[in-house]
């Protein structure tokens, strides 16, 4: 009997989640971020597209060598991503935590969904989901560094 979870859509839905809280919840200090270049914009939208609409086209297949050793990374990405963005509204929605590290990891927010959409093309066994995660990743650390400044900034989780 193969184990397969049978649609990948369950990840974007997963990573959305606390996106969809902040839009609803704006903190009080969410200003508009600095302008970064159209076309590098269009190019991060681009790719953002791809990695939450591909899931939808594949199952997670849960029998392939080293699939454990996968979900548990998909998991300890998500958690990543979940403990942020709760340090984030748990410390009032200041924005200085949007792009802080977390124990040791900088920019979990932008790193941990990257990591979660890389992972889940190994299940998919999909080559054109882990060069849409690869694209969306560097595009999406560049934005963010642009957006969030360049500046190290450590806070305590």
């Amino acid at each position: 009997m193969r184990l397969a979870i049978q649609s990948g859509a369950v990840i974007p839905v997963l990573l959305m989640l606390p996106n969809v809280a902040w839009m609803l919840f704006p903190g009080p200090d969410d200003a508009p971020r600095p302008l970064v270049p159209a076309a590098l914009a269009i190019a991060e939208n681009v790719g953002r597209g791809a990695v939450l609409v591909l899931p939808f086209f594949y199952s997670l297949d849960l029998q392939r060598q080293f699939s454990m050793l996968a979900l548990a990374a998909m998991v300890l990405a998500l958690a990543v991503y979940y403990v942020a963005w709760g340090r984030y509204f748990a410390n009032g929605r200041s924005e200085e935590f949007l792009s802080a590290r977390l124990v040791g990891i900088p920019s979990p927010l932008a790193l941990a969904p990257i990591a979660l959409f890389a992972v889940s093309s190994y299940l998919m066994d999909s080559w054109l989901m882990l060069g849409a995660s690869v694209c969306f990743g560097v595009l999406h650390v560049w934005v963010s560094s642009v957006s969030h400044g360049t500046e190290r900034r450590t806070l305590a989780a």
